[in-house]
């Protein structure tokens, strides 16, 4: 008889990014298995009825973050414990971190990245207080932890005090392959750098615009554009649209300095297809699943010194030597004169995103299941 895996989907009703990608990459892996793979997937809430649900999603008020944070709190309480004997499950796989407080069968807790503990600043006090305490409680009886690198695994250890709770590394699914040449014409009439994503602090575009500042005026590329897409953060604490403005205007980037903002898809393809790199300078990441999009789109990819990023890219990544303005300006001009270096950058990220695909996460998922069943 196979084992019943209930699968909590309900924090898709707000999450936006690395969260929300894995979660339904995780829903779709399941669903191109069939009824042939070794277990049965319960999906709660149904997939179909939080993709047309748009009551949390957006800009909302103030009232409609805390009725949510309440009816998160009281499923994982109350709702999901109550699903899992319903179900009869023999596990409740949580992708958006905290794992019921009780439950029927193995508790297992996707830990993406130690944000809570390596930056406490980030969040109200009270409300992280609440929240690592329900986590700490859920992990202690008979739970296990699934992360998403090497570098998330030692982090946890770290943070957690936790020495006999199992941690596994399985790496995500990209859901992404090797884009085929765009016929689309480029968004831009100059060459231009790259980068995607929410404008959040931790995400170090401050630096990343004197880097360019710094990249023109030393290189001798005053046609360069430097293209930002994406919105500002979700939280006001953690966004940096407003520093982002601030230093283009002390630079006077204006017109060097293109924000887009959130951008259909096919805009997007248009802009990675004709980049003339992609730079993700960002010094806190639990992924970096831009990384593997870029590759994906034959770019090459300079990041940060960061673990996580480092890790995901292997040797088919570039970074400077420290975090410094002037250390990444270096990589940017060698990445755009050294047309060799380009060429085996392109090769490796092909190589590379071979190493994330979505059987291979599924599959390595199961081998986990198995073992903690």
């Amino acid at each position: 008889m196979k084992k019943r895996i209930l699968i909590d989907i309900y924090y898709l009703h707000v999450a936006q990014t690395g969260i929300r990608t894995y979660t339904e990459s995780l829903i779709e892996a399941t669903e191109r298995s069939g009824k042939d793979g070794p277990f049965d997937y319960i999906i709660s809430p149904k997939y179909s009825s939080l993709k047309s649900s748009t009551f949390f999603k957006g800009k909302t008020p103030k009232w409609k973050n805390l009725l949510f944070q309440l009816l998160y709190f009281l499923r994982k309480a109350v709702v999901l414990p109550i699903l899992t004997y319903w179900h009869r499950s023999d596990m409740v796989f949580s992708p958006d971190i905290l794992s019921p407080l009780w439950a029927r069968g193995v508790k297992v807790s996707v830990l993406h990245d130690a944000f809570f503990w390596e930056n406490p600043d980030h969040y109200n006090p009270h409300w992280r207080k609440y929240f690592l305490g329900l986590l700490s409680f859920s992990l202690r009886t008979n739970a296990e932890v699934v992360t998403i690198t090497e570098y998330s695994k030692k982090q946890l250890q770290h943070y957690l005090d936790l020495p006999k709770l199992p941690i596994h590394v399985v790496y995500p699914a990209t859901n992404v392959a090797a884009k085929p040449e765009s016929n689309v014409p480029s968004p831009l009439a100059s060459p231009y750098f790259l980068h995607v994503g929410v404008m959040e602090k931790r995400k170090n575009l401050v630096t990343l615009i004197q880097a360019f500042d710094h990249f023109r005026k030393a290189g001798g590329y005053p046609d360069f554009k430097l293209v930002l897409v994406g919105q500002r953060g979700p939280r006001r604490d953690l966004d940096d649209y407003e520093n982002v403005l601030q230093e283009i205007d002390r630079l006077a980037l204006k017109e060097q300095v293109i924000l887009p903002g959130f951008v259909s898809r096919e805009v997007l393809e248009s802009y990675y297809h004709h980049a003339s790199a992609y730079v993700f300078p960002s010094c806190s990441e639990g992924f970096g699943m831009p990384v593997l999009e870029a590759f994906s789109y034959q770019l090459p990819v300079i990041i940060s010194r960061q673990g996580a990023l480092m890790e995901v890219g292997g040797d088919a990544v570039i970074y400077p030597r420290d975090h410094s303005a002037d250390a990444f300006a270096e990589v940017m001009r060698r990445v755009v004169q050294d047309v060799p270096l380009r060429t085996s950058l392109i090769e490796k990220g092909n190589k590379r995103l071979a190493s994330f695909g979505g059987q291979r996460f599924l599959d390595d998922l199961e081998k986990c299941f198995l073992r903690m069943l």
